[in-house]
């Protein structure tokens, strides 16, 4: 074997020794980017996961806590509700009683009336002219009036029921209301959740994407092996 042929095969095996090492060495950080890449991947995916679940429970709590105050809310109109027919109860049963005691006021002035005629009689008085005639009137007018004060007193007492019962009336339509509107807000807000729920899933998706996307062309550019023996490297004599 010549001096040049021998040199030639040691150039060569270094060369190829030193191409063997490269590829090895891309190879290694193929793995390594394919690894690391993974590892990125995960992490990524779990805090998406972690923020996407946060936001779906937030409109969950968002809907729940709408149910709920509607439902305080209600049970406040069926209390008021309740209330109100009490108090229309009571000023029923006032005014049934004012007209029972006025009633007995009438009775009562009869009698008193009837007596008076009957002693006059026995005194040998006509009820029926002068003096005798002016106290049975007297008598019968005020007996009337208290029977009108009794029946004014007791529709006093009727309408500021009346009144009650308008008020009762008012707090459950007040609290209908006030349901109707949380039982929207809560309906809302989940739809609201739900919305950046969809959102944050697409927003992490093309995040995703695209990141995974850099990686697989960084690990790509890794393994690339470039390089060889130059036609011109060995020049023979």
């Amino acid at each position: 074997m010549c001096i040049f042929t021998a040199i030639g095969t040691a150039i060569a095996t270094s060369v190829g020794l030193s191409v063997a090492a490269a590829g090895a060495s891309a190879a290694g950080a193929a793995v390594i980017s394919s690894t690391t890449a993974a590892v990125i991947g995960g992490v990524a995916v779990a805090g998406v996961a972690a923020g996407v679940a946060g936001t779906a429970l937030g409109a969950v709590g968002a809907y729940q806590q709408g149910q709920a105050q509607a439902a305080a809310y209600n049970y406040q109109a069926q209390v008021a509700e309740q209330n109100r027919r009490i108090a229309l109860n009571n000023a029923a049963m006032e005014r049934q009683l004012g007209l029972e005691e006025a009633r007995r006021q009438r009775i009562a002035t009869l009698q008193a009336i009837g007596k008076q005629e009957v002693a006059l009689a026995a005194n040998g008085v006509d009820v029926g002219y002068g003096t005798s005639l002016d106290l049975i009137e007297d008598t019968a007018m005020l007996g009337e009036l208290d029977a009108l004060t009794i029946e004014y007193n007791s529709e006093k007492k009727a309408r500021n029921y009346d009144i009650e019962a308008m008020n009762f009336a008012n707090e459950a339509n007040l609290a209908q209301f006030s349901a109707r509107n949380a039982r929207t807000a809560g309906t809302m807000g989940a739809i609201a959740g739900g919305l950046k729920t969809i959102g944050q899933i697409g927003t992490a998706a093309l995040s995703l994407g695209g990141g995974m996307g850099s990686l697989g062309s960084t690990t790509q550019q890794g393994i690339k092996v470039s390089g060889g023996i130059s036609g011109d490297a060995i020049t023979f004599a």
